[in-house]
């Protein structure tokens, strides 16, 4: 997957898998030594469905991926992630516990 090392989609994975019963979420941020996954705690009400991340998350960091899981379904984003990711101009990359697969969604108009 374009620039994200293996050892971070193993890390990634095995945090989704911890987290199996809800949508996992986190992002992939730039530091000096290189790129770095963050997990973080899912905000949303209907975590189950959905996923809301800590919005300082995007002022605080590098932001490079928000990452988040699909628990029931494909890997492929929903609408809302799309619409998500094009309005944050940030690539979502998401993880489907079911198929064991990635998704990484970019708008390509950006």
């Amino acid at each position: 997957m374009r620039d994200i090392p293996d050892s971070l989609l193993v890390e990634i994975k095995k945090y989704c898998i911890k987290n199996k019963n809800q949508e996992s979420c986190g992002i992939i941020h730039q530091e000096l030594q290189g790129l770095h996954f963050l997990g973080c705690r899912n905000l949303s009400s209907y975590p189950r469905e959905s996923f809301i991340l800590e919005p300082n998350l995007i002022v605080d960091y590098d932001v490079k991926y928000v990452v988040h899981s699909h628990i029931i379904g494909s890997s492929k984003p929903s609408p809302c992630d799309t619409s998500s990711s094009n309005e944050l101009c940030i690539p979502f990359l998401i993880y489907s516990l079911i198929d064991d697969d990635f998704y990484l969604y970019e708008n390509i108009s950006v």
